[in-house]
């Protein structure tokens, strides 16, 4: 006859689960590590997911705006940066006409809220663009571009494109490459950098 464990036999163990923790014992300490722990990941988690769409949104935005080429040079891809930079132009300018009419200096402004992220996010983008650059679609390499057309829009298929980096020294690389800045211009381009 095999042999009950003494665990499972005696009532004093299930006893002993259903007793409240002591709040200085190591169990209690192992809990409320566990539990901080957990709270650390999600909120990781959900960084993680809230950039990752944030993202998606912009290469929506990219590929709705694209049209039937199947290559991009470096001034489409400029322009196309150029433009996504200026997409909330005429929303401020609707919010600021409705705030002109009539007379309203004792109200709260209409819109406020919206106008105030839209100038947000456009001054990040300025930034971004005038440092590091803007992280776009790869359209110059035409299999990127081709992975990039087909792309459904999911932010999980995200890592499967090739981003590359737009700057305002693309802009000027460019344009002393067609030799449109003169010769003052470009020593002032070069004690800039």
């Amino acid at each position: 006859m095999p042999k009950v464990s003494k665990r499972c036999s005696s009532g004093q163990d299930k006893q002993n689960r259903d007793r409240p923790v002591h709040p200085y014992s190591r169990k209690a300490l192992k809990i409320s590590k566990q539990i901080v722990h957990d709270k650390k990941v999600e909120s990781s988690k959900s960084a993680t997911s809230v950039k990752l769409e944030h993202l998606a949104e912009k290469l929506r935005w990219f590929q709705d705006n694209l049209d039937d080429r199947h290559l991009y040079t470096k001034q489409d891809m400029i322009d196309l940066v150029t433009e996504y930079r200026n997409r909330f132009s005429d929303e401020l300018d609707q919010i600021r006409l409705v705030q002109s009419v009539g007379n309203r200096q004792g109200q709260t402004r209409q819109h406020a809220a919206r106008e105030s992220s839209i100038k947000m996010t456009i001054e990040d983008e300025t930034h971004q663009f005038e440092g590091s650059g803007i992280e776009v679609p790869d359209l110059i390499n035409k299999k990127h571009l081709e992975s990039f057309k087909k792309w459904d829009g999911e932010p999980k298929y995200i890592q499967n494109l090739k981003l590359r980096k737009i700057s305002a020294n693309d802009v000027k690389r460019l344009e002393v490459s067609a030799g449109v800045v003169s010769n003052e211009e470009l020593e002032e381009i070069n004690e800039a950098s």
